[in-house]
């Protein structure tokens, strides 16, 4: 009874969506030969239903009972001796002829003719149009056995009473009666195949995998992949699930589309998994369904924690694989759990503590990252506490309402918005943001007009050659030299091969591009890494509009902090991490902590000054790798006016994210560059309308928030504007921020980068534990999404799911 056996007629075809994962040539060929031809007067083949070598009990080690256990012919039903019918020889061999399913589960060949209609001599157009259905959405042809394990075997269901599994006669199941499940008697015994359909090697035992019937994967997956490579049923995936996250949640790969950040391939385990789950490493499929299962689940519904009985409840399957799978899916779903893939971001927490530890853990720094972490850690049961040097929760997410618009101070750019868990802690919260789009019109600071599409273009595509040619570069030389450098090669070779005049607006145009890369980095050019500059991605990125966070990140720093034990103006000095002993932490006010754990959650800078002494000292590989990374620093600078003069500037529609100033040259490249407006426009009265435009230093002009008062950088602010606007008066400011990140101790910089001769791995090393006992977060212990406050968050949930593994190892 081979599952490639069965035959159909020559009108019906093998149709695969064109979006599907084709199977390979040789298994489609196969498949369309063995359904070439369609018996409507013959039983079903030998071919078929004979016990081939591979799939036979003695071959598989059965040690079940050899008996029918779907007693569905009335012979069989009732328990009559063969010896005492009249039946014909024919209907006592297939009574005696007994099919292997599972250990636990054998059918009479009696039973699979009842069920099949076979003993009419003609096939049932039901199992007929059960076949043309499954080819339609599956890989492997149809097959009587896996007829009868999707179609005939009994549901299996756990009563909520007595915690006995109990055969079920209904003919489909939903979610809300496994959730309401209780047996007639709870004081009969329970099947004793439960136990063996409990033990790890059972799903060895069969012959055809149980497929997940309406797995909610099915929302994401059913246009684009064959339902059984992801271990779902192709004629019992029927439920319509419906979700309001599609949004921002795109949680598996699709075939043919780019890969993006924190998606699943859905028919491939990844290599965490396959070190967890070594069992799974031959046989993926399995693992696949559960994990998928509880992915859709999550993905479907974030604001609401998913607990372990609601993916029970969905996990339906007939026959006593249902008993396996359910003991498995609690496996999976803690995984899924620690690893903080699933139950993150701002939900309330569980009522029961995940795990049962004493661990007392200190998180050094309050940013996100470390509220993300303590959060997390908390949301496990385990104690945390954290150490915060300044007088603010937060880092370099601060808010600035004064001039009547959110200002972020630091981080305040989504950047991508699919899959995000920044955005999905922002959904939950219902916290706006403002997608960016690609609109930016260039003024000219030295013509004082509108730069043309047609010279913009000209730029672009001489930039995009520029970097393309760097990339080139890379890839056949080893030894680093400073980004400048190489790019201005490049630029001076493409200038020279050019068979159009070099016009100095188009060298202003390369100044302007310059002047992004190096606000994308925080530091010149001349200081970064031409290997390794833009080494994060080589990843997959989030894919999506950028974001602002048009009402600030305050609520959201609010709401991650809630509930955990923060001590403020507690810097630390010393961290001493003895073995055997608890890690002791000392701060300048003189109070001491103790601990089983550390996360340190501090700015590249702080590592790089070195006040915080460490007993013993940290790795070698450590404190090179935090050398090897640059602390990138920008400051920004906000300005409020009376009007909004810049207004000939929106689209039609009435909108302007921001506008950028071509610079003069080489010298005030990275001198407002940029101007985003902040502007908030009221409904109901115009006298509620506030114009804000915000813009920033870097590069070399960053220390002109140091070398001059705000009042001064502001009036420069005002100056560079004129020379984009010489035609208007601009009018007197009434009220601004400016940003010194750099003069703050506990901060100092504002996102890292590779500087020359660093690596993408420093990331790494920089975020290694130390004995299993510290960790450390942080954009700068993120080798692939650094510089943003996604980043950050990322890292916090990572070592979360460390701590707790680590908890766990500790007993």
């Amino acid at each position: 009874m081979d599952d490639d056996s069965d035959t159909m007629t020559d009108e019906i075809e093998v149709k695969v969506n064109s979006r599907k994962r084709h199977a390979n040539s040789e298994a489609l060929n196969k498949m369309k030969e063995q359904m070439r031809t369609y018996q409507y007067t013959t039983s079903l083949s030998s071919k078929e239903l004979t016990e081939t070598v591979e799939k036979d009990c003695e071959s598989l080690n059965c040690k079940g009972i050899k008996t029918c256990g779907i007693k569905r012919h009335t012979l069989c039903r009732d328990g009559i001796k063969i010896e005492q019918t009249k039946a014909n020889i024919s209907t006592i061999n297939r009574l005696r002829t007994i099919y292997h399913i599972s250990e636990t589960e054998h059918v009479c060949g009696k039973c699979i003719d009842d069920a099949l209609k076979m003993d009419i001599g003609i096939q049932c157009e039901d199992y007929a149009n059960w076949r043309i259905r499954w080819v339609k959405n599956s890989r492997r042809p149809p097959s009587a056995r896996t007829f009868i394990q999707e179609e005939v075997l009994p549901f299996w269901l756990e009563c909520n009473s007595c915690s006995k599994w109990r055969p079920s006669s209904q003919i489909s199941l939903e979610p809300e009666d496994v959730l309401s499940f209780t047996c007639h008697d709870c004081n009969e015994p329970e099947d004793p195949n439960v136990q063996i359909s409990t033990q790890n090697e059972f799903i060895n035992s069969f012959t055809v995998f149980p497929l997940i019937h309406n797995s909610p994967a099915s929302h994401y997956l059913m246009s684009e992949y064959f339902y059984d490579e992801v271990n779902m049923s192709p004629n019992n995936t029927t439920k319509i699930y419906t979700s309001n996250t599609s949004h921002f949640i795109r949680p598996f790969h699709l075939p043919d589309k780019n890969l993006i950040a924190f998606t699943f391939l859905p028919d491939t385990m990844e290599i965490d998994e396959l070190n967890e789950f070594v069992e799974f490493q031959k046989e993926q499929t399995p693992y696949l369904g559960i994990r998928n299962l509880i992915i859709a689940l999550w993905s479907m519904d974030p604001y609401n924690y998913l607990t372990l009985q609601k993916c029970q409840s969905y996990l339906i399957c007939r026959g006593m694989g249902r008993i396996w799978y359910k003991k498995h899916l609690k496996r999976v779903y803690d995984f899924l759990n620690i690893k903080n893939l699933i139950n993150f971001g701002v939900l309330p927490f569980d009522k029961t503590n995940f795990i049962d530890s004493d661990s007392n853990v200190i998180i050094i720094g309050a940013g996100i990252s470390s509220l993300t972490a303590a959060r997390q850690i908390r949301s496990f049961g385990v104690k945390v506490t954290i150490l915060e040097a300044r007088d603010v929760i937060g880092g370099r997410m601060q808010d600035d309402t004064s001039l009547g618009v959110a200002v972020g101070k630091g981080a305040q750019l989504i950047t991508g918005t699919f899959n995000n868990p920044l955005v999905v802690a922002l959904n939950q919260l219902n916290i706006p943001s403002k997608h960016l789009t690609d609109y930016c019109p260039l003024l000219d600071s030295v013509k004082g007009n509108e730069i043309k599409r047609y010279d913009d273009k000209i730029s672009e595509e001489h930039y995009s050659c520029i970097l393309d040619a760097v990339k080139a570069w890379t890839k056949v030389t080893k030894k680093d030299s400073p980004l400048n450098d190489v790019m201005m090669a490049m630029h001076i070779t493409f200038k020279e091969k050019s068979s159009f005049v070099w016009r100095s607006q188009y060298e202003r145009l390369v100044h302007w591009h310059t002047g992004n890369i190096e606000f994308s980095c925080g530091a010149r050019i001349e200081n970064v890494s031409a290997l390794n500059w833009d080494q994060n991605e080589a990843a997959s990125q989030f894919a999506g509009s950028h974001s602002l966070l048009t009402e600030g990140s305050r609520k959201l720093i609010e709401k991650l902090a809630e509930g955990t034990e923060i001590h403020l103006k507690h810097a630390v000095k010393e961290i001493t991490y003895e073995k055997n002993k608890p890690i002791v932490v000392k701060c300048k006010n003189g109070k001491s902590f103790t601990a089983d754990k550390v996360i340190m959650a501090i700015p590249l800078a702080v590592y790089q000054k070195e006040n915080i002494k460490f007993n013993p000292p940290l790795p070698s590989t450590k404190t090179r790798a935090y050398k090897s990374l640059g602390a990138g620093l920008i400051e920004k600078v906000a300005v409020k006016f009376k009007t909004r003069f810049w207004a000939k500037l929106l689209k039609e529609d009435g909108q302007l994210n921001y506008f950028g100033c071509v610079p003069s040259g080489e010298r005030d490249r990275g001198l407002f560059n940029m101007f985003y407006d902040f502007s908030k426009i009221s409904d109901e009265s115009s006298s509620e309308n506030c114009y804000v435009l915000m813009s920033y230093v870097c590069g070399k002009s960053v220390e002109v928030v140091n070398m001059y008062d705000d009042k001064t950088v502001v009036n420069m602010f005002v100056g560079k504007l004129e020379t984009m606007f010489p035609e208007l008066s601009i009018p007197e400011p009434i009220g601004h921020v400016v940003t010194h990140w750099g003069r703050d101790e506990y901060i100092g910089m504002s996102y890292s980068y590779v500087k020359v001769d660093g690596r993408g791995e420093d990331y790494d090393l920089l975020a290694q534990p130390i004995d299993d006992r510290i960790f450390f977060a942080g954009e700068c212990c993120n080798r692939y999404y650094p510089q943003t406050m996604t980043g950050a968050m990322i890292t916090g949930l990572r070592e979360a799911g460390n701590v707790i593994r680590s908890c766990l190892r500790d007993g």
